[in-house]
């Protein structure tokens, strides 16, 4: 037998917390299922709804069979037990949370129903009535949304135990003004709301909007009080009392403050007219979503205004950014604390990008700087971007390890749709040793397995770069120099610099460090259709030298694939048969006997 809820099997050893709690209201699923593998999947960290649901909100329940509670305080696993026995109403199974101690029980018991439950007022009253009698069990867990995250071990496991809801509720149920029986309403047809949620009073919310604009923290966090906090017991969000959460890196903190029910925070639910002081509106035309990421967004189709809860803040408030921020902070009580290590590399990444500006690198490394200057504004960018993302956790060689999507990074550099100018970009500043691309076996576990599991999802052949940057100065460049006196020499544009240029020119251990991922193709080397490309091209480079001398670049190069050949090899070409490549200049012309009528800045190939 299966039963129907929404699950997200991952299993974590700890609580989830920020970015982690908007993977799991992203990934829970209507699923079926067996008594006996939620079992399983709860008690090893994995995550459910007990409800079967059509999205996030009460409104959206469809059915249920399961019926969990929690036990936080004052009781412990075999008094509950016992009470199970009094009653003669057994769980299927229970399981510890993750705070659960010996000195202090945590823990869960979750009951299934005979038959699929699909009327709502049944719903409810049944799970008032099993909060009723089980008096010691929290009162939050009678929202049909509530997410709970699994645990550490099973407590009992009588996978065959029912209960029958309408015996429970004839008997024990009774209507309470703290157990009311309208957490669960059908999904109703839109219509005309009131400003604020139905859920809470018109008075309430508007004094949390009030509050916000003020950016009163005191008043916030009382009027937030309204929704009691469980640790391990999510309806959509963070739950007041708050207690201190705390973040390395800026980040982190960003992806838990967006993940924060919005909501909650702004006291709507649904459709409401819009609450941004200059729309005037007369009709419910805004509502909040979450995004794929797990960002809570307010959105009004009136006046076609998005903002993050980071952004809504700003607008009530008329506030800077960092203002709306440190609020958000304080209510939630957020802190961002850094190690000595984290704010040294972050440092480092902004001295990075202020050198490459310097009138020292451009006296020290003329030849670099003058190649990267199109490009330099990229890895600029790039290094201030990062600084967000250096965590302690994350580091090779104590260096800070990096890694973001092709996507984000066109974005963070500037670059309007062209995948073929980042890659460019990339490959020029890692073979110049500006940044680091990282072979898989320096990646951490963790970081290397979600890598592996983004590219299996969407059927990449290779997983995102992983990258790190080294500390600017002379000993790092000095290598760099000559390599850009090398694609200086042989005119190489970016266009031209592939995987199998910087194998022929720079050898097998250059094309490892600048194509980590392609280390097993590197070895293999060239393929035979291009060496033998290569070897005409010096066969047809050594007939017209010797039959006049010298070989007008523009003469040997060719178009189309000869073109691209002659690019991919020209310095192989140029090592293997002995020739050198020289401008026509002046002083070129005389020492070399060329003839006048060539052009002063064309390139022109002679014997070495």
């Amino acid at each position: 037998m299966t039963i129907k809820c929404m699950y997200y099997s991952k299993k974590f050893a700890n609580k989830p917390k920020g970015y982690e709690v908007a993977e799991v209201q992203k990934n829970l699923a209507k699923t079926d299922i067996t008594i006996e593998e939620l079992a399983e999947g709860l008690s090893n960290g994995a995550t459910f709804k007990p409800a079967l649901l059509d999205g996030t909100k009460s409104k959206d329940w469809i059915s249920q069979q399961i019926f969990a509670l929690d036990f936080d305080h004052d009781t412990t696993i075999q008094e509950q037990l016992n009470r199970c026995s009094q009653l003669n109403i057994y769980p299927c199974f229970g399981y510890t949370s993750f705070s659960h101690t010996e000195q202090e029980h945590h823990f869960r018991l979750v009951f299934c129903t005979d038959t699929v439950i699909t009327d709502v007022e049944t719903r409810n009253k049944l799970q008032n009535t099993l909060i009723s009698i089980f008096d010691k069990s929290d009162n939050v867990t009678k929202d049909c949304t509530r997410i709970f995250f699994g645990g550490k071990s099973l407590i009992c496991d009588s996978y065959n135990k029912r209960i029958n809801a309408q015996q429970i509720i004839d008997k024990y149920y009774k209507e309470s003004p703290t157990l009311g029986s309208s957490m669960v309403t059908p999904k109703p047809c839109k219509k005309k709301l009131d400003l604020y949620s139905n859920t809470e009073s018109n008075e309430n919310m508007a004094l949390k909007i009030e509050a916000i604009r003020a950016l009163n923290v005191d008043v916030m966090k009382e009027l937030l009080k309204g929704v009691p906090n469980k640790e391990d017991i999510l309806p959509s969000s963070i739950r007041y009392p708050f207690k201190q959460t705390s973040f390395e890196n800026e980040k982190d903190l960003y992806k838990y403050i967006n993940s924060i029910d919005l909501s909650e925070y702004l006291g709507i639910d649904g459709y409401v007219n819009c609450i941004l002081p200059e729309h005037k509106d007369d009709s419910p035309s805004a509502h909040i979503y979450t995004t794929d990421d797990g960002t809570q967004v307010y959105k009004c189709f009136g006046c076609n205004k998005c903002y993050t809860i980071i952004g809504i803040t700003e607008k009530l408030a008329q506030c800077k950014k960092s203002q709306a921020i440190e609020f958000i902070k304080s209510v939630y009580n957020l802190k961002l604390e850094k190690s000595d290590w984290v704010k040294q590399q972050q440092q480092m990444l902004i001295d990075n990008a202020n050198y490459l500006d310097s009138e020292e690198f451009d006296l020290q490394f003329p030849t670099l700087s003058k190649l990267i200057r199109t490009r330099k504004v990229h890895i600029q960018k790039m290094l201030l971007h990062f600084t967000q993302y250096v965590n302690d956790n994350m580091q090779n060689m104590e260096r800070p390890i990096f890694f973001d999507s092709y996507k984000n990074l066109l974005s963070v550099c500037g670059i309007k749709s062209n995948m073929n100018t980042l890659a460019q970009s990339l490959t020029l500043f890692a073979l110049l040793n500006i940044i680091e691309k990282l072979p898989a076996e320096t990646i951490p576990e963790k970081e290397l397995n979600k890598a592996k599991h983004i590219a299996a999802k969407y059927g990449f052949k290779k997983i995102t770069n992983f990258y790190s940057f080294p500390e600017y100065g002379v000993l790092q460049f000095e290598n760099s120099e000559e390599i850009a006196k090398t694609l200086k020499d042989n005119h190489i544009s970016l266009k031209g610099l592939s995987k199998e240029y910087v194998l022929r020119t720079f050898g097998e251990e250059t094309a490892n460090k600048v194509y980590p991922q392609y280390k097993f193709e590197n070895k293999k080397g060239t393929s035979e259709k291009s060496d033998n490309a290569t070897i005409e091209l010096i066969n047809q480079l050594c007939n017209i030298i010797n039959r006049q001398g010298y070989c007008l670049e523009s003469d040997i190069r060719g178009k189309g694939q000869t073109e691209l050949q002659w690019k991919r090899s020209i310095q192989e070409i140029l090592n293997v048969g002995k020739f050198k490549m020289i401008r026509a200049n002046k002083l070129n012309k005389q020492k070399y006997n060329l003839p006048d009528d060539i052009a002063g800045q064309s390139s022109v190939i002679i014997n070495a």
